[in-house]
């Protein structure tokens, strides 16, 4: 079977979006996944586990892509207990998977002053 181009995998992670298992398709076995709201690395598995637990996924809103030389950067937003928030995911691919992910997480705010 060919290896997946990045860009095939970034359109993956977008249907990932709404269907968590998802990413166990295109994620390596041993895959990390960082999240800024815990400043914790984990498996896909405890990632994916943790998604379940609470309940499954919220709906994202203008969800994108940019490819890299390493992967891509997803981009995306949801609201989160009345909070809009803004997503950005940088991904690293290796031999056609997902090998590191590591997810920023900001809520929406009003900075000007």
């Amino acid at each position: 079977m060919a290896e997946k181009t990045n860009e095939e995998i970034a359109k993956h992670w977008l249907r990932a979006l709404t269907d968590v298992d998802v990413f166990y398709e295109f994620c390596a076995p041993d895959c990390k996944v960082w999240h800024s709201s815990d400043d914790k690395w984990m498996t896909v598995k405890e990632a994916i586990d943790a998604v379940h637990s609470r309940g499954g996924l919220p709906p994202f809103r203008n969800s994108r892509y940019t490819l890299t030389d390493k992967g891509f950067i997803m981009q995306t937003s949801t609201t989160l207990d009345g909070t809009n928030v803004h997503i950005v995911q940088v991904a690293v691919v290796k031999d056609g998977k997902v090998v590191s992910a590591e997810e920023y997480i900001g809520p929406e705010m009003d900075i000007a002053v």
